[in-house]
């Protein structure tokens, strides 16, 4: 992976997605959001390269391709784990994060190691309006941006460079992205609004870019796209229907690939969000059909 320097000691190592790297001295750093386990060898090579031991690793959130490799870290260096609040709740242990991943069974948390890597111990969290924390001798300003995850937070450094994860895309990745992943849709919007009223001298995002000076254009971009999808999955519903007809639905229309029963639990997982939001936005009606949780159009009556 690349070091690219961003601002004063905070710097990314550049490779499938930007890796954040800030620099405590000449032998020391932390690490936010070291990604998956793909990236832990080209992540050691940087940091040998640059003379770095990192000694903390902090992560927006707990999904597998921000915090996969935080355990690793954290036995291989003896580097420190900082996660907020429900994000490290969800890795406590294989039953918080089941719960988590509620339509995962049970045996594949306990065998599919992308699952099993994300059950870490976390030495410093994060509690619920805590703005402002010390890690590693490092001051850091914290700004909750919910929404794509339970618990999803911004880190600013003190090069007022904001580590935003993945609360907003790029223009590139948002040009391909169908159904991005959100948990609560109502939060997300609003974390998105967050950022664009932001005053960071720059903004790193991990899916993948750097942008300096305000970033409110990109942020209502985000927004656009987001009710673009909603509205096209909405439009589906012509008639009634289970969750499971939505989900095919929507995986036909936007021709998304499957190929794995786990890749269809994960797209479940996608697309379930979009539908509730449109419940709750009162776009669509919840009714009973044939036993089954389904939706129907918002003009329907339960039982039609």
């Amino acid at each position: 992976m690349k070091r690219i320097h961003v601002k004063g000691n905070t710097w990314v190592l550049e490779g499938p997605q930007l890796v954040g790297l800030y620099q405590i001295d000449e032998s020391t750093c932390l690490l936010l959001d070291p990604g998956s386990t793909k990236l832990q060898g080209e992540i050691e090579a940087a940091l040998a390269q640059a003379g770095l031991t990192p000694v903390g690793v902090l992560c927006t959130h707990m999904h597998y391709d921000h915090h996969e490799s935080t355990r690793y870290f954290r036995e291989t260096y003896g580097a420190q784990t900082c996660l907020p609040q429900l994000e490290a709740d969800i890795v406590r242990s294989e039953e918080s994060l089941k719960n988590h991943l509620f339509n995962f069974t049970m045996g594949m948390i306990r065998t599919i190691p992308r699952l099993q890597n994300l059950v870490c111990p976390v030495d410093r969290v994060i509690a619920f309006g805590e703005t402002e924390l010390v890690f590693c001798g490092v001051p850091l300003q914290v700004v909750r941006t919910p929404g794509h995850a339970p618990d999803h937070v911004c880190f600013i450094t003190p090069d007022n460079v904001c580590f935003a994860g993945d609360v907003l895309m790029t223009e590139d990745v948002l040009a391909g992205a169908m159904v991005p992943f959100v948990f609560d849709m109502a939060d997300d919007l609003k974390s998105k609004e967050i950022v664009a009223g932001l005053s960071c001298d720059a903004y790193i995002f991990c899916h993948k870019g750097i942008r300096y000076g305000s970033v409110a254009e990109l942020a209502q971009m985000n927004i656009r796209h987001i009710q673009g999808q909603l509205a096209a999955c909405g439009a589906l519903v012509t008639e009634p229907m289970t969750y499971s007809q939505f989900y095919a639905a929507v995986v036909t229309a936007m021709d998304l690939p499957v190929g794995h029963p786990a890749r269809g639990l994960h797209l479940e997982r996608y697309i379930r969000p979009y539908l509730e939001y449109l419940v709750d936005r009162g776009d669509l009606t919840l009714i009973e059909q044939n036993g089954a949780p389904a939706v129907a159009p918002k003009e329907a009556r339960h039982g039609r």
